[in-house]
């Protein structure tokens, strides 16, 4: 073993040096690694085998220490190596790639063992940052704002934000430090928006940036002449709009007509066909005060459906205790029918017994008065007889009374069942009750909710436009009021985009004209509608921190008060981190590391803010309390990776997909699986409920865009696409669907038809 070793320590001392010992992390991790650590770590433990340490070698695995400090010719290491002793290491055919170490990696394997298998530091890698490839934009996430306003997608390393409402592009979000006008150095893995959306979360590999609302310097553009509206037109508009115009303008192209109504409403009108485009009515607070009615029914319509189930499923259940109640009763009925039989049995074996017990005794005594108290053979044969007749006679007795033992036990355990399921009706009864109430006060809930809502769209502006203007882009309608209100809509979607109020006391000069007189003057300046901006306000992690994230961080989320943001990563294959950082400060308040066995890929708050669920490579999902770090449940069923991860709107249920192409949900009262969804053909990239309902959006990498109930029931199915999307979100309305790709391409649909309304880009405007 010595003499094939030598060429191989020659050749390690004269390319190292004589005197200079080996370090481990410098000279003999990378070939481990690249061949050895793979099938050896502290995840995947190959014959109990952990190689990512010198200290895990010398622990060693199945077939003892794999290394011997200073004796590296009898290392197990070395030895499997150079495949000698029926050891071979790597395998061949291996799924990993790895090769086998060449002489002159053996030979410093063998030289540092003889030096004491000694550990080093490990030098913190430093990261080479390359240039992405030209027209590389995949979309790997999207988020959409709770209030359903803004979408935002990640392409390639870049941030792009939507305005759904508008149906346009609005800003593509830039880090000023990146001279590329970019947002990452690397791609975007993440993307979570605040609930009250003022703040936007990104994140990339070893860093997550926190982006805020920023307010834009107003500066008036020079005002846009009225266009000439031809009085014939004008005049058939308001004979169609059934009332009298108080202002009016059109687009600079003339191709659309605005008109403020004397009724309130400010209408917009095709020039060419005069046929009405969209009527815009409301204001940003009945907006919001419509889509809390709405969101409010429809949870009330969850939780009416969740005791409904319950109470379904309790009736069942006494069903069920009826019959058992009912076979109960029939038992006891049949027992203490017999019992007397049975009783009645016992004196006639109890006298036979005693019978035969005397009959055994008076041979017994005529034996004894026998001379020597011998018995002849006739007493013998008497006496035979007699205990065979006692041995018949006891066991009659002992049958009889056993049989009355039984039938009594049976009564008793009859008894006991009917008190047993008497006492589960009765449970059952008061979860009935407790099941009706709470839907009695869901309908209660519901039913002031739908009156509020039908009050609201009741509701009518007393206040008429004074003066019109179209956005620079024809996208919004501004309308200045009687009551000096100003107000901006979507073209696109009638939606109100903003408002303000002229404040109760303009602004006011008073100034001396040429011919001495005095001129009083106000004015009122007010602003709405402003294009939205997001600036960079911290960065966790990157080039300062490199040791906050392991890796890539997958996945984002913030708590339901905006407080909190989780993060959610790890190294591949080696461990799966949690960190949570207050958003305020960007201090990390909690650490779960190594919370999963692999890469974390999903998170999401439950609706309460108490329990966080994570969805990682491991194919496990898991629930954490929140304030304690504590695991609530474990989740085991998925084949593949768990990509995405959501709570139900009552917190009830928990979504998990897999990139096993099966989507399960999890019943949290229970921790047990609800139901497995199938019908994806490839991995389900990602999934989100939609609103206060039991409708889940998917995407995937087939070519569908899938919304199914939690039961598994398919809604609605959007065809065509890509062969792979990457993630897909909905409003909270559902009004809207968006999803993206590999493609880069992200889609707009009609949530209530599946009718695709836009497809945007990679190029910005």
């Amino acid at each position: 073993m010595s003499v094939k070793l030598l060429p191989l320590l020659m050749l390690a001392a004269a390319s190292h040096g004589m005197s200079a010992e080996l370090d481990f992390y410098q000279d003999i991790y990378p070939f481990l690694k690249a061949n050895c650590i793979s099938c050896h770590n502290k995840t995947t433990t190959k014959a109990d085998l952990d190689m990512e340490t010198p200290e895990m070698m010398k622990k060693g695995g199945e077939s003892g220490p794999s290394i011997l400090p200073g004796k590296g010719a009898e290392s197990l290491l070395v030895l499997a190596s150079l495949h000698q002793n029926d050891l071979e290491m790597p395998p061949a055919n291996n799924k990993s790639g790895a090769v086998n170490l060449t002489p002159k990696e053996v030979a410093l394997l063998t030289q540092w063992i003889n030096e004491g298998a000694k550990s080093s530091t490990q030098q913190q890698r430093t990261v080479s940052w390359q240039p992405l490839a030209a027209g590389v934009h995949p979309i790997y996430s999207v988020a959409v704002s709770q209030d359903g306003r803004y979408a935002a997608c990640g392409r390639s390393n870049q941030i792009f934000v939507y305005d759904l409402a508008t149906r346009q592009f609005i800003t593509q979000i830039t880090d000023p430090s990146l001279k590329d006008g970019t947002a990452h150095r690397a791609m975007v893995q993440s993307l979570a928006f605040s609930a009250d959306g003022t703040r936007l979360a990104s994140g990339s590999f070893r860093e997550v940036k926190i982006w805020h609302l920023a307010p834009i310097p107003t500066t008036p553009l020079p005002a846009q002449a009225a266009q000439p509206i031809n009085a014939a037109l004008l005049k058939k508009l308001a004979e169609a709009a059934k009332t009298t115009f108080t202002c009016h303008t059109a687009t600079a192209d003339g191709k659309q007509i605005v008109t403020g109504c004397a009724d309130g409403s400010v209408r917009v009108w095709d020039a060419t066909t005069a046929k009405p485009v969209m009527e815009l009515r409301g204001t940003v607070a009945l907006a919001k005060k419509t889509a809390e009615l709405n969101w409010a029914i429809a949870a009330q319509g969850l939780e009416q459906s969740f005791y409904k189930a319950e109470t379904t499923k309790t009736e069942a259940q006494n069903k069920a205790l009826d019959e058992l109640l009912k076979k109960a009763n029939e038992a006891i009925v049949s027992m203490k029918k017999v019992l007397p039989e049975k009783q009645k049995a016992l004196k006639p074996a109890t006298d036979a017994k005693a019978a035969a017990q005397k009959s055994v005794d008076d041979i017994q005594a005529q034996i004894a008065a026998l001379p020597e108290g011998k018995a002849d053979t006739v007493h013998a044969k008497q006496l035979k007889d007699a205990q065979e007749k006692l041995i018949t006679a006891t066991t009659a007795e002992t049958s009889a009374l056993s049989a009355i033992s039984a039938a009594e036990s049976n009564v008793k355990d009859a008894e006991e069942e009917v008190q047993r399921i008497t006492t589960s009706k009765s449970k059952n009864a008061t979860a009935l009750t407790d099941a009706n109430r709470a839907i009695e006060t869901s309908k209660k809930i519901q039913d002031k909710a739908s009156a509020e809502l039908a009050a609201l769209k009741q509701v009518k502006s007393t206040a008429k436009p004074l003066t019109l203007a179209f956005s620079s882009d024809n996208q919004r309608v501004a309308a200045l009021f009687d009551d000096r209100t100003l107000r901006v809509w979507a073209v696109a979607s009638g939606q109100p985009l903003a408002e303000d109020a002229a404040p109760s006391s303009p602004a006011t000069t008073l100034v001396q004209a040429a011919d001495g007189s005095f001129i009083a003057s106000q004015t009122v300046q007010i602003h709405a509608g402003a294009t939205p901006r997001w600036a960079l306000e911290r960065t966790l992690g990157g080039d300062k921190s490199s040791q906050v994230f392991a890796d890539r961080v997958n996945a984002l989320t913030f708590s339901p008060d905006g407080k909190t943001l989780a993060t959610g990563g790890g190294e591949l294959s080696r461990s799966g981190d949690i960190l949570l950082f207050d958003v305020s400060t960007g201090q990390l308040t909690q650490s779960w590391k190594d919370r999963h066995e692999d890469a974390v890929l999903s998170l999401d708050f439950s609706p309460d803010g108490k329990h966080l669920a994570s969805g990682a490579s491991d194919k496990i999902a898991k629930v954490t309390e929140v304030t304690t770090g504590k695991q609530m449940n474990l989740f085991e069923g998925h084949t593949h990776h768990v990509m995405s991860v959501d709570f139900r709107a009552d917190g009830r249920v928990l979504a998990t997909a897999g990139a096993d192409g099966v989507v399960m949900t999890w019943d949290m009262n229970l921790g047990e699986r609800k139901k497995k969804i199938e019908g994806w053909t490839k991995e389900v990239t990602s999934l989100q409920y939609i609103g206060a309902t039991n409708q889940l959006i998917t995407a995937a990498g087939d070519n569908l865009v899938r919304v199914v109930t939690d039961e598994g029931v398919q809604v609605r199915s959007i065809a065509n696409l890509p062969n792979f999307m990457q993630a897909a979100a909905s409003t909270p309305s559902g009004a809207l669907f968006i999803a993206g790709g590999e493609d880069s391409l992200l889609r707009l649909w009609d949530g209530a038809t599946g009718k695709e309304m836009a497809a945007f880009g990679s190029k910005t405007p």
